[in-house]
């Protein structure tokens, strides 16, 4: 699939469970593991997990 087109959609589905007040996830390909979170608020967090149990880590990704 296209990068680019990629990105759009992921853009554009974020935006709509946003408007919805709903979080959005998405594959965090940035790690190649654990899923982003963005909050109705717009904070976004990786989950992760670690030992068998999810982990909330802050996210930050510069490549994305």
């Amino acid at each position: 699939m296209n990068q680019e087109k990629l990105k759009q959609f992921r853009k554009q589905s974020v935006e709509k469970a946003l408007r919805a007040g709903l979080p959005a996830y998405f594959l965090d390909e940035c790690e190649d593991e654990g899923v982003i979170r963005v909050r109705p608020g717009g904070a976004a967090e990786r989950i992760v997990i670690l030992q068998g149990r999810a982990q909330v880590q802050p996210f930050e990704c510069r490549a994305c």
